[in-house]
């Protein structure tokens, strides 16, 4: 029996109240990687951030070093966790301001921004809310991604973004819920799942990276996880955590991003020269949500550093 408001069965969901209301748990000592796949000089950057949550009238800053590392990306890419609504909020659902999008122009101009809407809190107050929250990011100049009518967008001509959720808190056919599969045409294809479990610092074996990606950025469990460097050049960031929130729990002050390099190989297609993950905090009070990069560099000694062979 699934929970009322909740996408979990009644033992998955009581396990997930037990870590949310928990101290988090054990912290990895480093999550940051810097990996050199291709040497040639990026001519495209794509960022990624992790859920961007309600501020619930909390500003939202950002420190020096995430604002060097993003602020120079074509385009970021996030997961906008809620919806905008007049209806009152209620526990466990996700209700934005407008001003959420004012906070994030202080870091890239909106049109430079990619959110994606297949997330368990798209349909929180109905679909209604949905289209609303379509409407207005339209007004605004955000492009959006995650309907069941638009489950992909082109990022630029042969770079795709792909985006479902696994997880959908009421039941509706407006949201994108599984993988379409990625485009047959040649190019760089980026999977964005809403997956895994939240509070969890690794994936589950039951995760298994999409087919004919060749990045996949997921969200969900409100905690970073690992990013890999897989056979072929495939790159997996499992969870990018949070990226802004109001709520001043502790296992919810956490997240990392993502920025890759991208340029033409000699076939003329795009390909990912290098990546940055860096684990960034989120220091909250009851005004402001401060975020900053957890560590002051990302290379400070050689075993943060992956060079792989230079390839075409």
């Amino acid at each position: 029996m699934r929970v009322p408001f909740s996408p979990y069965p009644v033992g998955e969901f009581l396990s997930m109240v037990g870590r949310r209301f928990s101290a988090p748990p054990p912290r990895p000592t480093r999550l940051d990687r810097f990996v050199q796949l291709r040497h040639p000089t990026p001519q495209w950057t794509i960022g990624f951030v992790g859920d961007v949550c309600p501020l619930f009238g909390r500003e939202a800053e950002f420190g020096g070093g995430l604002q060097a590392l993003l602020g120079d990306c074509d385009v970021v890419i996030g997961n906008f966790e809620g919806v905008f609504t007049e209806r009152r909020w209620k526990p466990f659902l996700m209700k934005h301001r407008p001003t959420i999008l004012d906070a994030m122009e202080t870091l890239r101009p909106l049109e430079r921004w990619v959110v994606s809407v297949a997330n368990n809190h798209a349909t929180d107050f109905g679909t209604d809310a949905l289209h609303r929250t379509l409407r207005l990011l339209d007004r605004r100049g955000v492009r959006w991604v995650g309907t069941a009518d638009r489950p992909r967008v082109r990022l630029v001509e042969d770079v795709t973004l792909t985006a479902w959720t696994r997880w959908l808190n009421r039941p509706t056919d407006g949201v994108a819920r599984r993988d379409p599969g990625a485009p047959s045409a040649p190019g760089l294809h980026v999977a964005l799942p809403h997956w895994g479990y939240e509070h969890e610092r690794r994936p589950r074996p039951s995760q298994t990276v999409p087919e004919g990606y060749g990045l996949t950025v997921g969200h969900h469990t409100h905690l970073p996880q690992p990013f890999e460097c897989r056979a072929h050049d495939k790159l997996v960031a499992w969870s990018l955590g949070n990226f802004v929130t109001g709520k001043q729990l502790p296992v919810l002050g956490e997240g990392a991003v993502l920025k890759v390099g991208i340029a033409r190989s000699q076939d003329d297609l795009p390909v990912v020269v290098q990546a940055h993950f860096r684990e960034i905090d989120l220091d909250r009070n009851r005004t402001r949500c401060h975020v900053t990069l957890r560590h002051f560099s990302s290379v400070s000694s050689s075993d943060e550093v992956e060079a792989q062979p230079a390839r075409s």
